[in-house]
C-alpha cells in the first residue's frame, strides 16, 4: 500500500512540474499590450487608430506613432490611412510611424468615430508594450480659418490574430507618448490630453494636459556684437575680396596704359631725332 501511494504521489508531482512548466512556457512567450489584449509569440496584432467628436471639419494633422521594435516588428506595407488622400508617411524611421496631412481642397469630417491610420505588428517576444501616438498639430475648421482642434476623442482598437482566430478589443483609451526627451522635440501648437479628449470635452479625473518644451529658437536675423551672424561675416568677407581684386586689376591696368604711353613718347622722340638729322 505504501509502495502505491508513494507512487501516485510521484507521478503527481511530475504531473504538476509538467504543467506549471508549460504554464510559464505560454506565459513567457504572451505580450501584453492593453487591458485585455494580449498575442502570442508569433501572432500578428492589427492597431487602429480613430479620431471622433471634432466639432468643425479636420484641415490638418502632424503625427507619429511609436512602438518598441524589441517587442514588435512592423509590416510596413500594412500601414493604412484610410479615406485620408494625400498623406505624406514615413515607414522606414527606428520604432515610429510619421504621417502628415493636409486637406486642401476638402476638409475631412471626423464628427464620428473614424479610422486615421492602422498597421500590421508582428510579435517577437513576450512581455509588456504598446503602441503609443503622439499629435503635433490637429487643425480643424475650414481651409481660410483653422485653429487647434478643442474638442475630440482618439481611441484605438486593438486586433490579435491568432491560431485560434482573430480577438478584437475595441474603443480602448490609446497610450500617449510619455517619452518627456521626445515630447519637447516633437511639441507643436496642438495639446495632447491623457485622456484621449480635447480641452473642451475631458471630463475623466485624468483629463491631463501633456505638453512639452521646445528649446528656445535662436533668431539668425539678428547679429550679435560679441558673436556676429555667420550671413554678415560671409558678405564683408566677400566684399573685402571684390575691392582687393578691383585694386588689383586697376593697379595692372594703370600699368599696361603706362607702359603703352611710354613706348608711344619714346617713339615720337625718335622721329623728332630723325627728322633733324636728316635736315
Amino acid at each position: 500500500m505504501k509502495k502505491i501511494l508513494k507512487a501516485s504521489l510521484t507521478v503527481l508531482a511530475v504531473s504538476l512540474v509538467l504543467y506549471l512548466s508549460v504554464i510559464s512556457c505560454f506565459a513567457g512567450s504572451a505580450l501584453t499590450l492593453a487591458k485585455d489584449v494580449t498575442a502570442q509569440k508569433g501572432d500578428t496584432v492589427t492597431y487602429t487608430l480613430y479620431l471622433a467628436d471634432c466639432k468643425s471639419p479636420v484641415t490638418a494633422m502632424d503625427a507619429m506613432l511609436f512602438y518598441d521594435s524589441e517587442y514588435l516588428e512592423l509590416d510596413k506595407d500594412s500601414v493604412d490611412f484610410h479615406d485620408l488622400v494625400g498623406v505624406i508617411r514615413n515607414v522606414d524611421l527606428e520604432d515610429c510611424i510619421t504621417f502628415v496631412f493636409s486637406a486642401i481642397s476638402k476638409p475631412v469630417d471626423f464628427s464620428k468615430r473614424t479610422p486615421i491610420v492602422s498597421a500590421d505588428f508582428k510579435v517577437k517576444k513576450g512581455g509588456e508594450s504598446a503602441v503609443k501616438y503622439f499629435f503635433k498639430d490637429l487643425d480643424c475648421g475650414s481651409i481660410t480659418d483653422s485653429a487647434s482642434a478643442k474638442e475630440f476623442t482618439f481611441s484605438c482598437d486593438y486586433t490579435a490574430h491568432t491560431a485560434d482566430g482573430d480577438k478584437k478589443t475595441e474603443n480602448l483609451t490609446p497610450v500617449l507618448l510619455d517619452d518627456k526627451e521626445k515630447i519637447d522635440t516633437y511639441q507643436g501648437d496642438f495639446v495632447n490630453y491623457e485622456d484621449g479628449k480635447g480641452e473642451q470635452n475631458g471630463t475623466d479625473k485624468n483629463h491631463t494636459a501633456v505638453t512639452g518644451s521646445p528649446k528656445d529658437v535662436v533668431d539668425v536675423t539678428k547679429a550679435s556684437s560679441s558673436e556676429p551672424n555667420n550671413n554678415t561675416t560671409i558678405i564683408i568677407t566677400v566684399a573685402v575680396t571684390v575691392i582687393v581684386l578691383t585694386i588689383g586689376i586697376v593697379m595692372i591696368l594703370r600699368k599696361v596704359f603706362a607702359n603703352d604711353n611710354g613706348e608711344q613718347e619714346d617713339s615720337a622722340e625718335k622721329a623728332v631725332e630723325e627728322s633733324d638729322e636728316n635736315e
